[in-house]
């Protein structure tokens, strides 16, 4: 899926080699579902976006359009180590907001070097500007009282458990959802708390790896479920997302999976980080099935009491993948 795609210390590119075309009619992946979570039967046709991006806590701020709503639920969505330019989650942010939320995407780090101990409280900075600047034009959408999701890939994943962990010391709301996709710090774990363990009980987390990330690992993944004693094995899932190469394009698994390039979204910024999301990043099955399905699923478990059995449980809907041309069911999910 992913060819060229790191967000992370340090700063490597990695390439992922591609497997022959088969010879006859080429096996395709699964489409976007019509309906459902990960679905395309979106209340809202538009994306309204906003640009405040002025460094360190800067921040870009989506909310639906076509129709207008009066209030939403908020999701903070954090990059990857060097990945500031929204479009290189594009995908995925519009697939939120067309769903009915509004999105803050903090910048937190002004230049590949800013130091990743203050990523958190640059981003808890970018959170509490952009509530601000919501509140102070009540014609768009207003954040529903209670209902915060943090979302975060990589570096960003590890600042949105930090949020999580303790919101009021970085004055943002407190989340019930938490995603993070291939959490790690590389060689720079200052930017982690010291402890997880008194991460609200409150909270329902899904942890997502990738079956061949070189570049995080399962290092973080593995302490953070550890040490979050307080959130109980039914509120959170360890998810291993699986390669399979059935088809083409093969589905790969690598670190950079949750990336979904999309320029309706591009800042105008450059770096290696970007310049290589862009050439080897789409949208496709893994974000459908994996990404897009559980995020979906948990956000309405934690805000609205529906959809548990899709976001955690090892259910069927958890795990499934879709179906490739031919019938054949893509690798599930696994839960560790």
């Amino acid at each position: 899926m992913r060819l060229l795609f790191v967000l992370f210390i340090p700063l490597l590119l990695h390439t992922a080699c591609n497997k022959p075309e088969p010879e006859g009619p080429a096996i395709k992946q699964p489409v976007q579902p019509a309906e459902g979570y990960g679905g395309a039967d979106y209340p809202y046709a538009g994306v309204a976006k906003l640009n405040y991006d002025d460094g360190n806590a800067g921040f870009w701020l989506y909310y639906p359009q076509n129709p207008t709503p009066k209030e939403a639920p908020v999701v903070v969505f954090n990059h990857g180590y060097g990945a500031w330019n929204p479009a290189c989650y594009g995908g995925w942010i519009r697939h939120l907001v067309r769903r009915g939320n509004i999105v803050i995407f903090p910048r937190y780090q002004a230049t590949l070097v800013t130091t990743p101990a203050i990523y958190t409280s640059n981003a808890a900075a970018a959170i509490s500007r952009a509530l601000k600047v919501i509140a102070a034009n009540p014609s768009w959408p207003q954040p529903i009282k209670g209902k915060y999701a943090y979302i975060g890939h990589s570096y960003g994943a590890v600042v949105s458990a930090n949020l999580a962990l303790t919101p009021v010391t970085y004055g943002v709301p407190g989340t019930k959802a938490l995603v993070l996709a291939c959490p790690g710090t590389g060689n720079a774990p200052q930017g982690a708390a010291s402890s997880y363990k008194n991460m609200s009980s409150r909270i329902k987390m899904l942890l997502i790896t990738e079956e061949y990330d070189n570049r995080a690992g399962t290092t973080f993944s593995d302490m953070l479920y550890k040490a979050t004693t307080y959130i109980t094995a039914a509120n959170k899932n360890y998810i291993i997302h699986q390669a399979d190469d059935h088809g083409t394009p093969a589905i790969s698994a690598n670190h950079g999976e949750a990336a979904s390039t999309d320029m309706f979204f591009d800042s105008g910024q450059r770096n290696a980080v970007i310049s290589a999301s862009f050439t080897g990043t789409r949208t496709d099955a893994t974000d459908y099935y994996c990404y897009w399905k559980l995020a979906d699923a948990l956000l309405d478990c934690a805000l609205y009491q529906k959809g548990c059995d899709t976001a955690l449980g090892r259910s069927a809907a958890q795990l499934y993948m879709g179906q490739w041309s031919d019938g054949t069911a893509v690798r599930p999910l696994l839960v560790k």
